[in-house]
């Protein structure tokens, strides 16, 4: 069973408005207060699992029932909502509907919502298990009582723990291995937690438990898919604000799995989002879909938007105009259309290409998440979307070039660049330091008192160009020992060393500007 379309008539902000949902996806945007979590609720509120149904009794891994909350879904104003004035339609695959209404609670000056023409409580709702996940309201495991929190390592299968781990590390594209999952749950939450051998399930971060919340509602669904053969239909996943405290590659990679997911289990994924990395990447996933006929209508992107004093829901809307809408901009041709998102290997690489490009840098937003030069050349090599192009430049240290096997894998990609050399920045600028004479004027221009013999007091050369993993980290922990010294952003230092490489320099601005024309003309 598939919802086809929703219609409401009047609800708060809503009058007269409709859409139609992906048969798989449906992501909604808005700016805040255009009630994205209210729709939410419309969606998911008619359906239930009735005593008679052979489902009725199972619980979802991460917490409450297939009959999600009211109190999950709607916050209630006495002054706002009245009987009588929320009223909207569900429409099936099947051709039948079903219409919902507000009426008084009897005993109290609450309403609550029932089918139309029939008001006992959840007589008329569709048979359908339903998981509502409002992440942006998880609580941190930092912030619970520790007395209150249970923990069972029992709750997932072996087969389910496979899948956990898998999913897991794919998505948040880790690569430490995981040893083990703990089961947690307490007054506000349940959820899993992860260990490994560097940190337990205290210390995961909150994309890691929002992801576990996901992947578990996942894993709930596919335990009554393989339980009640006969009986299940599919079932609806709606997530509000699915990017919580998740990284943009993450964003993308959830994004994927959710679709493969949502078409393996027959489920309808409703989920909000104001992240435009995740829309940039729905947004081509759609239009990838729409090109065949066999997947047409599987994902919809809907846009809210204000309109005097009610909310229009735009059908149809382009990446472009969400962006500008959710950025309040206005299209100019004279700038750069967005920041272009890039992925490096250190925060020395990002110090580096910002000395060379200086203004040009602008236009790019660095993400403050280390990746080691072989995993970017591995996702780089798998065609992750997150890293590869249009979605994001990649700029590698200039050591890459000594691995044959790397530049092979990453020659054919359009979205990376080499920074000049042949080694690490750290130990580039190391060896022009350490060639200088003692008496060059460099060194005074630096700091007062700054000499060679400074420079090279605590860490010296030969340490920083030892071949071994030790001289890797001499080099990395030399060069932020003294860039305190070299000005802002090491300008003292690597202005001039840009001087000296002039020719290598134009190079590689030449082939960035090259680089980012696409994406400002694609």
């Amino acid at each position: 069973m598939k919802i086809t379309k929703i219609y409401i008539e009047k609800f708060r902000g809503f009058h007269d408005q409709e859409f139609e949902p992906g048969s798989l996806i449906t992501a909604i945007a808005g700016q805040n207060g255009t009630q994205k979590s209210t729709l939410l609720g419309l969606i998911t509120q008619p359906f239930t699992i009735s005593v008679d149904n052979p489902m009725r009794g199972e619980k979802p891994l991460c917490g409450g029932s297939y009959r999600s909350a009211f109190s999950d879904k709607f916050r209630l104003s006495p002054t706002f909502d009245k009987p009588k004035e929320h009223d909207w339609t569900l429409f099936f695959d099947d051709n039948s509907s079903i219409e919902m209404e507000s009426i008084q609670r009897t005993g109290d000056d609450n309403i609550r919502f029932y089918t139309k023409g029939n008001h006992q409580a959840g007589e008329g709702y569709r048979q359908l298990p339903t998981i509502f996940l409002s992440l942006k309201r998880l609580i941190p495991l930092a912030e619970e009582d520790a007395k209150k929190i249970k923990t069972d390592n029992s709750v997932l299968t072996p087969d389910e723990v496979d899948f956990f781990d898998k999913q897991h590390n794919k998505i948040l594209i880790e690569d430490v291995p995981i040893t083990g999952t703990t089961a947690i749950s307490s007054v506000n939450k349940q959820s899993m937690g992860v260990n490994t051998a560097i940190y337990d399930w205290n210390q995961n971060s909150m994309g890691q438990d929002n992801l576990s919340k996901i992947l578990l509602a996942i894993i709930s669904f596919k335990r009554l898919k393989d339980k009640y053969r006969e009986h299940y239909q599919g079932g609806i996943l709606a997530i509000d604000e699915l990017d919580a405290t998740m990284y943009p590659a993450s964003q993308v990679m959830l994004l994927k799995t959710l679709k493969k997911y949502a078409s393996k289990l027959n489920l309808q994924i409703f989920f909000t989002t104001h992240s435009t990395s995740m829309l940039k990447s729905l947004d081509k996933l759609r239009s990838e879909t729409e090109a065949k006929p066999e997947t047409r209508n599987q994902i919809r992107l809907i846009f809210l938007q204000h309109s005097d004093n009610n909310v229009l829901i735009k059908k149809d809307v382009d990446y472009k105009g969400i962006c500008l809408n959710l950025n309040v901009s206005v299209d100019n041709p004279r700038q750069h259309k967005n920041k272009i998102t890039v992925y490096r290997e250190d925060k020395e690489t990002e110090t580096f290409a910002k000395a060379i490009l200086k203004r040009k840098a602008y236009s790019l937003s660095f993400v403050d998440v280390s990746l080691p030069c072989s995993l970017l050349v591995t996702m780089i090599e798998k065609r992750v979307p997150a890293f590869s192009y249009p979605y994001s430049i990649i700029i590698l240290d200039g050591d890459v070039r000594n691995n044959h096997a790397y530049m092979r894998k990453i020659s054919k990609a359009k979205n990376v660049i080499v920074l000049p050399g042949d080694e690490s920045p750290e130990r580039l600028i190391a060896t022009y330091l350490h060639g200088l004479s003692d008496d060059n004027p460099l060194w005074g221009s630096i700091a007062n008192g700054y000499t060679k013999q400074v420079c090279f007091r605590d860490i010296q050369y030969d340490e920083i160009m030892d071949g071994a993993e030790r001289g890797r980290q001499a080099a990395k922990e030399w060069f932020n020992s003294q860039l305190s010294f070299w000005g802002r952003n090491g300008v003292k230092v690597l202005n001039p060393w840009i001087e000296t490489i002039k020719t290598d320099i134009d190079k590689f601005l030449d082939q960035f500007d090259d680089m980012v024309s696409r994406y400002i003309h694609d």
